[in-house]
């Protein structure tokens, strides 16, 4: 895994200190599910967040080292209302790995490393060609669409893309797509760039796979990735999907 920033190329999770450090001993290569994507694994956990519960905003409170408890989140920062739910389940837990107006994850800590997680991107553009060390950006941007973005990384040599699905997240469209870095035996393309993102960007490693859910809202383009870097836990990967599935999406407030 890995992410890009418009200065130096950094890890959008390892803006928090303490997360970059282990999520160097993150696997590549792990695909993030059923590429149909018809639908999510249906399990549930010992117990779930109660309806009644407050909604919190999710916050970022430093090294990702602080489980959140289960509950209702809210992501207040970003262009358009998403809520999510994350379920009580065991040990260790959930984590914030960041929190920001363009971008937001939340990471799965199995020691020492960080194995499963969910992020979401307020995604602004894409780059020339993915491979390129400079990371170019195309000027003008990509267009605004679903589509646009969906069709753009679908063509890149660099990634090997599933048919996109057709997808609804409550009374908004979207489509979903599994993207996989293909393997580089000649070490040109050593990670491949997807988007920017505000500060940060995210690239994939060869051999990585990484499961995309891309919608408009009022006109806003929200992107949701789905991670899994570690022989698949059927309670976490359970876990993981009950967070995509509560996902709830409604124009800024």
């Amino acid at each position: 895994m890995n992410a890009i920033s418009r200065a130096p190329r950094s890890n959008a999770v390892a803006s928090v200190a303490a997360v970059a450090l282990v999520l160097s001993g993150c696997t590549a290569g792990t695909s993030a599910g059923d590429p149909s994507f018809a639908s999510s694994p249906t399990s549930s956990p010992a117990s779930s967040p109660s309806p009644a519960a407050r909604v919190r905003p999710l916050v970022d409170l430093g090294g990702g080292g602080i489980r959140m408890g289960a509950g209702t989140y809210v992501l207040d920062r970003f262009p358009v209302h998403i809520t999510f739910d994350v379920p009580d389940g065991d040990p260790p837990g959930w984590h914030v790995g960041k929190s920001e107006p363009y971008a937001a994850i939340l990471l799965w800590n199995t020691p020492p490393d960080f194995t499963y997680a969910v992020a979401f991107w307020d995604v602004d553009n894409v780059y020339v060609d993915p491979c390129e060390a400079a990371a170019r950006e195309l000027d003008p941007p990509l267009g605004p669409s679903v589509d646009d973005l969906v069709s753009y990384l679908s063509s890149q040599p660099a990634f090997e893309a599933t048919t996109p699905v057709d997808i609804m997240v409550g009374a908004f469209p979207g489509k979903a797509i599994e993207l996989t870095k293909n393997l580089d035996s000649q070490g040109n393309c050593p990670d491949a760039h997807l988007f920017s993102a505000g500060d940060d960007g995210w690239g994939l490693e060869p051999g990585e796979t990484i499961q995309m859910r891309v919608f408009e809202v009022d006109g806003v383009r929200i992107v949701v990735t789905i991670h899994e870097w570690a022989e698949t836990d059927a309670a976490v990967h359970a876990e993981l999907y009950q967070i995509v599935d509560s996902i709830r999406l409604a124009p800024p407030l």
